[in-house]
């Protein structure tokens, strides 16, 4: 029990600085409280804790690239590009995208699946996804071979490709609205088909879907159920999940769809905004 306790005591070093922070009494400038009894004395206090308003967001990775020419090369169709677990392509499941209307709770927006395509919790848990498509495509112009050199039938098709990344925020209120808006650069090459959902580490694993945010849209990204502040608060719905921490970790999904795109770099420009909607 003394080696898991200096363990412990270890782990948080690193949280510490070199000298331990120091506090001296506090003296009060009004009135003193005194009282006196024969048996019994009482005298009365207020604590108060005093916290200005605050609405925060952090983004890791402020640039987040679906780089394919791994799949190209001299060794082509039979590249074996390695994305290293962070980035997966997959054909579609249907022809076209899969489209569901939702209700008010998710400000009627339309839900999405990629060519039919859809993610859910991977088999290491939060923050592992697992996608699910018609096969990983292998090679960029998409085609595979059979063992006898023949072709795959279908290999040819659209895809799409998936990464995500985590998104912390931060607010004190008693409400608050994640949005994301797109905006490219005038005259850029845009990406034609872009989708995006956020998942809250307290509720990661619900039924999810993507929404497709075209160029000068903007999506309400967490339905208003799960909206509730503080932030920390619903942190403590799963804290082993969320890290003990008054900011949330959401895990932001982002697809894109290769149907026919240019050639060399296209881009969306996206704005993730957290509003503090009720004090």
């Amino acid at each position: 029990m003394r080696k898991i306790g200096i363990l412990a005591v270890l782990a948080l070093a690193p949280l510490a600085l070199a000298q331990a922070p120091t506090v001296n009494p506090t003296t009060g400038n009004g009135p003193d409280a005194i009282n006196k009894g024969e048996s019994q004395a009482a005298v009365n206090q207020t604590v108060e804790l005093i916290l200005p308003k605050a609405t925060a967001l952090h983004l890791d990775v402020t640039t987040l690239t679906f780089d394919l020419t791994a799949m190209d090369g001299p060794n082509w169709p039979n590249s074996g590009a390695d994305f290293g677990g962070k980035m997966v392509c997959v054909y579609g499941l249907a022809n076209d995208d899969v489209k569901t209307q939702l209700g008010d709770n998710f400000y009627n927006q339309v839900q999405t699946l990629p060519l039919g395509t859809s993610y859910g919790v991977g088999p290491n848990g939060w923050p592992q996804i697992v996608v699910n498509g018609g096969g990983a495509v292998t090679a960029y112009p998409p085609i595979k071979l059979d063992k006898d050199g023949e072709l795959v039938p279908g290999s040819k098709n659209y895809f799409v490709c998936y990464r995500s990344f985590i998104l912390q925020k931060f607010s004190n209120g008693k409400q608050w609205d994640l949005t994301v808006s797109r905006n490219d650069p005038q005259g850029a090459q845009s990406i034609q088909h872009l989708y995006i959902q956020d998942n809250p580490c307290d509720t990661f694993g619900a039924a999810t879907g993507l929404y497709e945010l075209p160029n000068g849209g903007m999506l309400h990204l967490v339905p208003k159920n799960l909206q509730a502040g503080p932030t920390g608060s619903r942190s403590a719905n799963n804290p082993e999940r969320c890290g003990y921490k008054s900011w949330l970790d959401d895990l932001v999904v982002v697809a894109v769809k290769v149907n026919g795109e240019l050639w060399g770099k296209s881009t969306a420009n996206l704005t993730y905004t957290l509003a503090t909607t009720a004090w």
